[in-house]
């Protein structure tokens, strides 16, 4: 969960260039530690999420995007975000083909 997030990142000894993550890890801890280690925060505003003051230009960039558009689709394609969503589709797909453990 976002809580041990930012531990888990921490722990990290390779160069890591993003991370995604879904809008339950669009908090200042998770976004803070992405930030610290220079990985990019590919990580989705919650809905109606608000402006952050200070060096979080580029999810104020994606909380802007959302209330043009209405919705964070348009940012999930400019991103690469749908990354995400496929690997998560292959790590389905391996498990209904070999079970529920690996």
């Amino acid at each position: 969960d976002s809580e041990a997030f930012p531990g888990l990142i921490r722990q990290t000894h390779r160069k890591i260039r993003a991370a995604s993550a879904d809008g339950a890890y669009d908090t200042r801890l998770c976004h803070d530690e992405l930030r610290r280690k220079k990985i990019s925060a590919l990580i989705p505003p919650r809905k109606g999420a608000g402006y952050w003051p200070g060096e979080y230009a580029d999810r104020n960039r994606a909380v802007a995007n959302q209330r043009l558009t209405g919705s964070n689709a348009r940012w999930k394609w400019t991103t690469d975000y749908n990354r995400r969503s496929i690997a998560e589709t292959a790590m389905y797909r391996v498990k209904q083909l070999f079970g529920g453990s690996l």
